[in-house]
Order: structure tokens, then C-alpha cells, then sequence
């Protein structure tokens, strides 16, 4: 059961951007993508996209996680087409997208240390069922309610 998978609390995020700024500070560049002021993180799929379609083999697997060998990219663009949830993309002439910082020698993701509002969880893909019942629950909840009270 490794950790792969970054995900948001959006009840908890503030729109700070200080998991975006501390990417960037580490990578050179931001490898999280934003939609609509909140950030997007790589689902580091199972079956991934990216990985299968590159023609030249630059995004290959470490652990499961897909990762972009820059040296070997030509910025072609399939990977970026074909990402489900749009977080790989190109820039400066090579694909990016979240490695989870195991292309560094951090332990930990550097977006989680530097969300002080603790909005972020790195947790693993046997998790995510259960975190998205607890979601499913909570929101019927609030539908619910909001029902109940138009009655």
C-alpha cells in the first residue's frame, strides 16, 4: 500500500497557492495545474494515458507512478491530449506533471509541508473508495438538508 496519490480537501483550501509556489521553488516550474483557482493534481493513473501513448517512451513508470524523462520528450503533445483530468502539459518544449517529488530526494511531496491549512493528503489508491463515500455522504447531507428546507 504506497502513498500515489495527492488529494485536495476543498473545504480546507484557501486558494493560497503556497503548494503552487513551493513546486515551482522546487522544480523550476509549477507542475500543478489550476482550474478555477483550485489546484489539480496528477491522478497518477493506473492504466495511464500519458504513459501509453507517448510514440518516443519518455514518460515511463516508477513504483506505478508515471514519470517524464525530459531528455527523451519532444513535446509532442499526445500525453497532454489524452490526460484525463489535464495535468500534464507542455511547456518549454517537454512535457511536466506531478512525479510526487520522487524525482528529487525529498521524502514527502514539497506541496504537503507547505500547505499550512492542511488541505492536502497524500494517501494510496486503496484509499480513495473510502474517500470518495465520505464525499458522497457529506454532499448528500448538504443536498439534503437544503432540501428539507425548501419544504
Amino acid at each position: 500500500m504506497n502513498p500515489k496519490l495527492i488529494v485536495l480537501d476543498p473545504s480546507k483550501c484557501t486558494n493560497c497557492d503556497d503548494c503552487v509556489n513551493k513546486c515551482k521553488e522546487i522544480h523550476g516550474i509549477s507542475r500543478i495545474k489550476k482550474a478555477n483557482n483550485v489546484p489539480v493534481f496528477c491522478m497518477q493513473c493506473e492504466n495511464a494515458p500519458c504513459y501509453n501513448i507517448c510514440p518516443v517512451d519518455a514518460i515511463y513508470l516508477k513504483d506505478g507512478i508515471p514519470l517524464v524523462k525530459k531528455e527523451r520528450c519532444i513535446g509532442c503533445g499526445m500525453c497532454e491530449i489524452v490526460c484525463p483530468v489535464g495535468s500534464i502539459f507542455i511547456d518549454k518544449l517537454y512535457a511536466h506533471k506531478c512525479s510526487l517529488c520522487l524525482d528529487t530526494d525529498r521524502i514527502t511531496p514539497a506541496c504537503l509541508e507547505a500547505c499550512k491549512d492542511k488541505a492536502l493528503k497524500l494517501v494510496c489508491d486503496e484509499c480513495i473508495d473510502s474517500i470518495k463515500e465520505e464525499r458522497r455522504k457529506k454532499l448528500m447531507k448538504i443536498i439534503s438538508d437544503e432540501w428539507r428546507e425548501d419544504i
